[in-house]
């Protein structure tokens, strides 16, 4: 009898154990994770600033103006890229919704429409908090160029 108050104690200090384990591992992944950045997420690491070139490489004045200007060309560059990526998405999402669209129900329209209400809604909620942490961040940075 006594040997089984010994193996009750050794199984239910195993249980703790393992129970505190998962605890730590579900509010390390659901509590712990929200403060840290998300590395599965896009890469923030950006082409060197003109300032760290110039450091790095030490520059002349003339090649840092050259580089700005190289700069300046590209962003307009990647604008337009941007806004074209936009404008063919934009069509095609549009298509797919007139496609799905027109396997639907009237009922089931209505219904899709409110899915796509709730899923705009969230992206701009998204979006919206990515602005403000990256202008958060970019506060704290000071400017790059």
């Amino acid at each position: 009898m006594k040997n089984n108050y010994k193996l009750w104690i050794i199984l239910s200090l195993i249980v703790v154990f393992i129970a505190g384990v998962i605890s730590g591992i579900l509010i390390d992944k659901n509590v712990l994770n929200e403060r840290k950045p998300d590395t599965r997420r896009r890469s923030s690491t950006h082409f060197p600033t003109l300032e760290i070139m110039a450091e790095e490489l030490a520059l002349s004045a003339e090649q840092q103006e050259q580089i700005r200007e190289i700069f300046q060309n590209n962003e307009e560059r990647f604008k337009n890229l941007r806004s074209d990526m936009h404008r063919s998405l934009s069509d095609i999402r549009a298509q797919l919704l007139t496609d799905i669209n027109s396997v639907l129900t009237n009922e089931q329209k209505t219904k899709f429409e409110a899915i796509i209400d709730k899923y705009r809604s969230q992206r701009k909620r998204e979006y919206e908090e990515r602005k403000r942490r990256q202008e958060k961040s970019d506060g704290n940075k000071g400017d790059h160029r």
